[in-house]
């Protein structure tokens, strides 16, 4: 896959997330493909991983994701993001508290031999988000 085929995946998936379509986000997954996230946890398959997608995007239905900035070293792909939202539906064992969050993090992506992710690894600040949605107790540095 070259740069400018990588960008224009890239510029895909933010369209995706703008249209809460978790189906095509899993779609440049393997299926056989795993997922790592610090809420979510260990998530194995396509249909899991989509399943996981739209936990995001029903947990927080006006879920705002900005992409950032990519940096490429195939196979591996890093994205920086922030993302945004109001918790009307319950996440990650969290109850729906009503309340915003608003974290920054990076998804690191391998990109199997057929262009597909085979591997997923979201690092984002789940302490701030937890705090941010009132499951955790404690201060921000610019609350």
């Amino acid at each position: 896959m070259t740069r400018d085929e990588i960008a224009a995946l890239f510029a895909r998936r933010v369209e995706a997330w703008g249209r809460r379509d978790a189906a095509a986000l899993a779609a440049d997954h393997a299926e056989d493909a795993v997922a790592e996230s610090p809420v979510q946890g260990r998530i194995v398959g396509r249909a899991r991983i989509q399943d996981g997608y739209a936990n995001w995007m029903t947990s927080f239905p006006d879920l705002s994701f900005t992409h950032n900035e990519l940096l490429v070293d195939l196979p591996h792909i890093a994205e920086f993001f922030k993302i945004r939202g109001t918790q009307t539906a319950p996440f990650g064992g969290i109850p729906a508290t009503g309340r915003r969050f608003e974290i920054t993090g990076v998804l690191l992506f391998t990109l199997g031999p057929d262009d597909l992710f085979v591997h997923e690894l979201r690092l984002y600040d789940v302490t701030k988000m937890l705090i941010q949605l009132g499951a955790l107790k404690g201060t921000l540095a610019n609350d």
